[in-house]
């Protein structure tokens, strides 16, 4: 589908509610240059390394690469805070292991041990790929794959973006965890070799190829587009704001994204429904436009009475240019939600066994409610039936010292200065029940 939007005047007042971030492939060693004692990188942007020890150059996964046989052999990349960015970034590289390696390998390292800043992936001794970044008191965290194959060339990708870290393994998710990172602040950037600082440790034994680092977070999809294409391009759309699954707080939203490299406009896709946006079927379809950002939920937009609370809407961009054969690129589906009015999140969860005879109840407050009214009981039909509740300011409260293994029912009903909007019925079991099989 093409047809150009055509956006008024005012629109202009919205574009300072925007960001236009450049997104960038900060550093990138092919490592096919086959000679010599420097691997070049391919952005341009000067982050050369120097090899050290006695790597070698040798047929590689795309040209060539190079083959590390252990300590000392490495390449020192001067440390740059470009390839070190703060709060999100992805590396990726191809790696083939050498099956007499026994030790911990990491084909590419950008860390600080004093204090643990930064990343190391690495092959453990038992042959698992592992994603560890430093949290800067006095540890590592970790995130880590099933057993590799040794002996064959591997893609191994890991993203981090403000404290969510996932660790790929030929394009698909292995591994996930959550940690802080400061990044690496001093140390250079190492391929072939673990510790960066000092003369390092963790020497990889085997092949590597196509180092790469972006200073934001590819999705499951560009990864698996851009592994297998040297060149670094990335020819879908990608960084979508608000975030894939995020809970968003507003009945209006302005999406955005970061545009794959042949685009030159973008087809927009928005609805309620996953595979209409999918499929582009139903009036999902919102027009092609030059902008990298799209407005829904004010008069004159998409959805111009607003978005609804309780709702989960998918967007999906979709890059064209009419020059490129294989135009348009289909993007990735994305989804936000807008909280419902009811109140969700109840703790503990619906249908909690063993809770504290003194527990307090918590939830998360719907969308816009300014008072709370509270229905507890140990009747499922009486607390669901009853007409009204005990208003509270906060979105929490303490039924009392209860009976030992009683089931309790409550409800709390969100008020928003208008309207009163009925809430679920939870349940927990209190201690000293017998769980069942």
């Amino acid at each position: 589908m093409y047809k150009k939007l055509i956006y008024p005047i005012s629109f202009i007042l919205l574009l300072g509610l925007v960001s236009n971030v450049s997104a960038e492939l900060v550093g990138q060693w092919k490592l096919d240059e086959g000679s010599g004692t420097i691997a070049t990188d391919a952005t341009g942007n000067g982050h050369d390394g120097e090899l050290i020890g006695d790597p070698q150059w040798v047929d590689g996964y795309f040209v060539g690469c190079l083959e590390f046989a252990g300590s000392p052999d490495k390449v020192d990349i001067p440390h740059s805070a470009d390839l070190n960015p703060e709060d999100e970034f992805t590396v990726s590289v191809w790696a083939n292991l050498d099956p007499s390696g026994s030790d911990y390998r990491s084909p590419v390292t950008s860390r600080d041990d004093y204090p643990q800043r930064g990343y190391i992936i690495y092959c453990t001794p038992e042959n698992t790929w592992q994603f560890w970044t430093g949290n800067s008191t006095g540890g590592w965290d970790g995130a880590g794959s099933p057993p590799v194959t040794l002996d064959e060339w591997t893609h191994v990708a890991a993203t981090y973006s403000n404290g969510e870290k996932k660790l790929y393994i030929n394009g698909e998710l292995a591994g996930e965890s959550n940690a802080t990172m400061p990044p690496n602040t001093a140390q250079v950037l190492r391929i072939g070799g673990g510790a960066t600082e000092g003369a390092g440790n963790y020497f990889f034994v085997g092949k590597v190829d196509d180092v790469r680092v972006y200073n934001h977070v590819l999705t499951e999809g560009d990864i698996q587009a851009s592994m297998l294409n040297q060149g670094g391009a990335m020819p879908k759309a990608y960084g979508p704001t608000p975030k894939n699954g995020a809970l968003y707080m507003d009945t209006w939203v302005s999406l955005s994204w970061r545009a794959g490299d042949f685009a030159v406009s973008h087809d927009v896709y928005m609805g309620e429904n996953y595979d209409d946006v999918n499929d582009g079927t139903g009036d999902t379809f919102r027009g092609n436009q030059d902008l990298t950002y799209f407005v829904a939920g004010f008069p004159g937009y998409a959805y111009p009475d607003g978005l609804v609370p309780g709702t989960t809407y998918y967007w999906r961009i979709d890059e064209v240019n009419d020059a490129e054969p294989n135009s348009p690129w289909k993007g990735d589906v994305w989804s936000f939600s807008i909280p419902p009015k009811t109140a969700y999140y109840p703790v503990p969860a619906e249908g909690a066994e063993f809770v504290d005879l003194n527990v307090q109840l918590n939830w998360t407050a719907g969308y816009g409610a300014k008072l709370h009214y509270i229905v507890f009981g140990e009747d499922f039909d009486e607390v669901n039936d009853a007409a009204a509740g005990t208003p509270n300011g906060t979105a929490n409260y303490s039924p009392g010292l209860l009976k030992l293994a009683k089931t309790y029912y409550w409800r709390v009903d969100e008020f928003d200065g208008v309207e009163t909007y009925k809430g679920e019925v939870w349940s927990f079991t209190t201690l000293g029940a017998v769980s069942g099989p």
